[in-house]
């Protein structure tokens, strides 16, 4: 039994079992050529002890090496003479050759190798693989230069690593016509490759390593994968921001060609913890190949599985695994360095560099055996054929083949044998004098060199015969390698200027060149560049960011597509998401497949941007503006609507009945003070206003940030904004849906005033008292129309609000499916005129009805303005004008600047701010905290808009700014030169300030007569003294029912009469602090009142004769024509109300206890 023999690893125990027969067997095996150099004539080689010592060979786990390492040994014991032999020890990977024949007495160690301790006792390998350890191999150079082993040059073949399949398979689809080895045969758009190949069932998953024990988990790996494939389905993210591999059932990954259906996935095997994983995940998902990968649980079950299953599979060659399936490598796109060096393996692998290496002490103890070996090369399809050969013969007839080779290609191996003379150099060396300068004649040589990098043997003949010298590479030429024979043309895209070079230097971005062998790269057309460094053709010449090929042109990218270097229509097509190095729709827009380029703009939330064609949730249409028929927007995708249609059904009923119904509860009268159910209601209308202006500011084209979005989105309801409740179910398409809105204020408003003309002339409903009043009929007209103003100035805008689109377009804001001045929009617009036309009816009517309101006070017609002025105070109850006024003209902006946010912000910013300055001058509610209120709520709303500003894109309207930003600063310069030429005028006439003399312009009216307001003083301090008991308690019932603002004005006028006029008054106690003008000190504020106080003084800056008419307020809504009526009325309520006030004994408490609107008051509880 052979007692070198070992176990190794499962990849080594074919060479080490192939070793281990050989070692035992040689001595029993003859010459294999006839003149083959004997045993007992060969030398030895001695270390450095003086021992004689076998040159060793190092042979590692793959049959190719021990093969060719086993016929090296041959041809140097019988052609050079030397004793040789392949060691039994086995080199486990590629890197082993670097640190065995360096001398590392544990060459295969992952930790402790022990390099240099003593003499190496390996000194030639071959079929190397230290392309794939370049790294490693330049670290031991590094490390230990002295012991490195040499790189005798190419074994004249590269390996290859790749996907392969077998010969039955491709056999049976070229019969078909279908060349599977080609990566775009497999894509199932044109073809089905998979009926050529077995299912993922017929692998037992026992059989199989799990993903989360392989490189589907290595964070690195699938990071890459799903940077540069951009399948994000076929990864997960965790936690921590790393990726890992989605195996739905933990043993495969499925390619989203098949992702939808396992059973249609061709299965696709690799080895150990997952040779070539992440290259066959991007190869398959690039090329649209149907598979399913996975890695076998081990190296039996992996050759088991390639030659039991029709797969797909990883091998490299050369190698004999698999070599009698004559498996065929997958032709994929040339392999891009640069692309896999940062980590995108979309291009096909690159051949491995496979050397001959010898130990750096060879040459002197074997200087013509380092030489053969240099001299060795080989080509793949024979080594390939030799292992077919040794597969079919069996692993004991591995020198039979050997020993077949070398007879048949005698004269070939020959040649690589060193002449003995000094000056007869071998091919790969040349000519040196006695310094080692390189010769280009024999003429002072002393010997021969070896050729280094930058320089190739080149045969030389003389009188005295061949030899050898070493050339310089020309221009166009280089050589990376030592012991070369020639100087390899720089390839296409790359080119050496200069002689003697090493390397070739690639093209820069913008340049090419499609030819070999070029000192100098050409520039690309105008309007192109590369995408990378080394272009070899003029086709690799693309266009530049920001613009995109199509049919050979490049042309300018529109807006909304992102358009990198090298972008193209196809590439457009394809793109999967939004990856910035490809050509994709930017988030906001959208473009068809079929015209990629006609881009449109829609909601960011609706046009995630990527492909062509893709809209969020399932919607459709060029911006994704609706659901498919039958379906509506919910929860951010589409659903189906069932259910949806009754239940609008029952609420447009419910909503009708409630419109009507509400006739019935518009019964209060008018009053000066406010109440609690007045401030109850006030508050809604309030809480309805701010939402109807949150959901015109909805409109505005802003990316608004996730929460204050949703915020908007629900009061978007507010101004029917209903898509997302399913609208679209009951009325299908956004034209109808708009014409069913518009007929529905239309009908409401003209079917009330009908309802209550039929009410009034069927005598049923006459007997039973249920008849409408007329009056109070069009209040309840005015007070839906007063409500619904905002929402249906903005409903009524809707169609005039277009915004552009890339194309040239314009589509409705709204309704973004609606091509502006094209087909529905017409309608659209006319039934948008028309409810304009009822807005501009309506507002006409309420301005002519507050001029007049003053004059019907008392009087039954006085109902009809009930809507308007029932919320504010009785000298500015025309204010509701400002706030019907404040709806159209907060949408208006969105019509005059729909592609212009930001200017649309401005505006309605400066609408707000007129509005909030209004409030602040006239304080129209009756109540000071509803005063408070609104103001806080304008301000909050500005405060909104402002910040929104920043959120607007402001590309198109920055100049539309700037100048805005001019007239404003020109007019607050005007403003403060108006008031110093005002104020300077004054000066210069010497007229006092708070004198009768004074302009108008600073008092902003003119000043009464001192002598009229002695009068009134008089004929009201007459009237106080001559009123009789009865009198007094009826004067202070009346007192009682002022407003808060009212109270405050009388108790202000008398501080003033005691304090600035001097008039003599007894126990009087001061309403509020101010500066007596007589010398008098500066009294404190006494108790309560101290908010309605603060809101008094700063709405009483102006003069008493400035303040407009007020409206009287003693009269009842249900007052007969006559008034008498109204009078008794009148009366009976003025005497609860006293009764209800206990114990009145001053003006100013009564006014603290009925002023402000609280719940607990009993004579509101009593009313509610």
């Amino acid at each position: 039994m052979c007692t070198e023999c070992t176990v190794w690893a499962w990849r080594r125990r074919l060479a080490a079992v192939l070793v281990c027969s050989a070692v035992c067997a040689r001595g029993e095996v003859g010459l294999c050529l006839a003149d083959g150099i004997p045993e007992e004539s060969r030398a030895f080689i001695h270390n450095d002890l003086g021992e004689n010592k076998s040159i060793n060979f190092l042979a590692c786990s793959w049959p190719s090496s021990y093969l060719l390492n086993e016929m090296a040994v041959m041809m140097v014991q019988e052609g050079l003479g030397y004793h040789a032999r392949v060691d039994p020890r086995v080199g486990a990977s590629g890197a082993s050759p670097i640190y065995a024949l360096g001398g590392c007495a544990n060459f295969d160690s992952p930790t402790d190798k022990r390099c240099g301790e003593n003499e190496t006792e390996f000194h030639v390998a071959v079929d190397a693989w230290i392309g794939s350890y370049a790294g490693l191999y330049a670290e031991f150079r590094k490390d230990y230069p002295s012991i490195a082993p040499i790189d005798l040059g190419s074994m004249g073949y590269a390996g290859e690593e790749s996907m392969f399949l077998s010969r039955e398979v491709l056999l049976a689809a070229h019969e078909e016509g279908l060349n599977l080895d080609f990566h775009k045969s497999y894509n199932t758009t044109h073809h089905n490759p998979k009926k050529y190949f077995d299912s993922v069932a017929d692998i037992n998953v026992w059989e199989l390593s799990p993903c989360n024990a392989t490189d589907f988990i290595n964070p690195l790996r699938m990071g890459n994968y799903a940077k540069y494939s951009g399948d994000a389905a076929g990864v997960q993210e965790l936690p921590d921001n790393t990726t890992i591999a989605i195996c739905p059932d933990g043993y495969w990954w499925l390619a989203p060609a098949c992702r939808h259906n396992i059973s249609e996935c061709i299965p696709v095997i690799t080895a150990g913890i997952g040779w070539k994983l992440q290259a066959m995940m991007q190869w398959t998902t690039a090329y649209g190949i149907p598979a399913a990968i996975t890695i076998s649980g081990d190296w039996t079950h992996f050759v088991k599985h390639v030659r039991t299953v029709r797969s797909l599979f990883y091998w490299w060659v050369p190698d004999s695994t698999f070599i009698e399936m004559q498996p065929s490598e997958i032709v994929f796109p040339r392999h891009s360095a640069n692309a896999w060096a940062r980590g995108d393996k979309t291009t096909g692998a690159a051949g491995v560099y496979i050397s001959k290496m010898a130990s750096t002490n060879l040459e002197s103890k074997a200087g013509r055996v380092q030489e053969f070996v240099a001299n060795m090369e080989f080509e793949l399809p024979e080594v390939q054929d030799m292992l077919l050969e040794y597969q079919t013969l069996g692993s004991d007839e591995i020198r039979r083949v050997a020993c077949n080779w070398m007879k048949n290609n005698e004269e070939r191996w020959r040649s690589w044998v060193p002449a003995e003379t000094d000056t007869n150099c071998l091919s790969g060396f040349g000519l040196v004098d006695a310094q080692g300068a390189f010769l280009d004649s024999r003429t002072g040589a002393t010997g021969c060199g070896l050729c280094p990098a930058g320089r190739a043997s080149e045969e030389v003949r003389d009188l005295i015969g061949k030899t050898y010298r070493c050339s310089r590479c020309p221009r166009g030429y280089f050589q990376a390698s030592t012991y070369a024979t020639q100087c390899e043309p720089c390839p296409k895209g790359t080119t050496s200027d200069s002689y003697g070079s090493v390397e070739c230097q690639r093209c820069q971005q913008g340049f090419y060149q499609e030819a070999p062998a070029q000192s100098g790269c050409k520039l690309c057309p105008a309007s192109r560049s590369t995408m990378l460094l080394g272009a070899a053709s003029l086709a690799q010449c693309v266009c530049r960011a920001g613009l995109i090929e199509e049919d050979g042109l490049c042309l300018p990218c529109p807006e909304g597509l992102w358009c990198p270097l090298g972008s193209t229509i196809p590439r457009l097509r394809s793109v999967q998401g939004a990856d910035d190095s490809l050509p994709h729709v930017l988030r906001g827009f959208h473009s068809e497949t079929a015209a990629p380029l006609a881009l449109y703009k829609c909601q960011d939330d609706f046009c995630p941007g990527g492909s062509p064609g893709t809209c969020s949730g399932g919607r459709q249409g060029i911006t994704c503006g609706h659901c498919p028929v039958g379906q509506y927007w919910m929860s951010d995708q589409c659903e189906t609507c069932g259910a949806v249609m009754y239940a609008w059904i029952g609420a447009v009923l419910v909503i009708c009945t409630a419109i009507f119904s509400s006739y019935y509860l518009l019964t209060s009268m008018y009053t000066a003070k406010a109440s609690a159910l007045g401030c109850t209601t006030a508050s809604l209308g309030m809480m309805l206003s701010t939402f109807q202006t949150l959901g015109v500011l909805y409109l505005v084209q802003v990316d608004w940030p996730q929460g204050l979005r949703e915020v908007l989105e629900f009061c978007a309801i507010f101004t029917m904004n209903l898509d997302n409740l399913g609208f679209i179910c009951v009325v299908e398409g956004d034209a109808y849906g708009y014409l069913a809105l518009c007929s529905f204020f239309l009908i409401v408003t003209l079917a009330l005033p009908t309802v209550g003309a039929v009410t009034r002339r069927v005598n049923a409903l006459k007997r039973r008292g249920l008849e409408w009043d007329p009056y109070k009929t069009l209040s309840t007209t005015g007070q839906f129309l007063q409500v619904s103003f905002t929402t249906l100035a903005n409903v009524g805008l809707r169609p005039f609000m277009c915004y552009n689109h890339p194309t040239g377009e314009h589509s409705v804001l709204k309704y973004t499916e609606v091509v502006c001045g094209e087909g529905d929009h017409v309608v659209m617009a006319v039934f948008g005129s028309l409810v304009l036309l009822l807005l501009t009816v309506f507002f006409t009517a309420c301005c002519y009805l507050a001029k007049v309101a003053p004059k019907l006070s008392g009087k039954p017609q006085l109902l009809t303005l009930r809507f308007l002025i029932f919320r504010f105070r009785a000298d500015v109850w025309w204010f509701g004008l400002v706030f019907l006024a404040r709806g159209p003209l907060l949408s208006l902006p969105a019509v005059i600047a729909t592609d212009m946010p930001a200017l649309t912000l401005t505006l309605m910013l400066c609408i707000l701010l007129a509005s909030l300055g209004a409030q602040m001058w006239f304080l129209p509610w009756k109540s000071p905290i509803l005063n408070l209120m609104d103001a806080v709520t304008i301000m909050l709303l500005v405060l909104l808009l402002a910040i929104s500003l920043g959120l607007a894109r402001t590309t198109l309207d920055l100049d539309i700014l700037q100048q805005c930003a001019t007239v404003v600063s020109s007019c607050m310069l005007g403003s403060l030169a108006f008031l110093i030429l005002l104020s300077l005028g004054a000066l210069i006439h010497r007229r006092a300030l708070g004198g009768q003399d004074e302009f108008w312009l600073l008092n902003l009216g003119l000043l009464p007569d001192p002598a009229e307001i002695y009068d009134h003083l008089g004929e009201v301090a007459e009237n106080m003294k001559s009123l009789s008991p009865a009198q007094k308690q009826e004067l202070l019932g009346n007192i009682a029912k002022l407003s808060v603002y009212d109270l405050d004005i009388v108790m202000r006028s008398v501080d003033i009469l005691a304090d600035d006029l001097a008039l003599e008054m007894t126990e009087l106690r001061s309403f509020g602090s101010r500066i007596s003008t007589q010398q008098r000190s500066i009294r404190s504020e006494a108790g309560g009142w101290n908010l309605v106080a603060r809101l008094s003084r700063l709405s009483r800056r102006m003069s008493m004769a400035s303040r407009p008419s007020r409206m009287p307020t003693s009269f009842s809504p249900e007052a007969d024509a006559d008034g008498k009526e109204a009078k008794e009325v009148n009366e009976v309520n003025e005497v609860n109300e006293v009764n209800e006030v206990s114990e009145v004994n001053e003006v100013r408490e009564v006014g603290a206890t009925e002023g402000l609107c609280l719940p607990s008051e009993p004579t509101e509880s009593a009313a509610l």
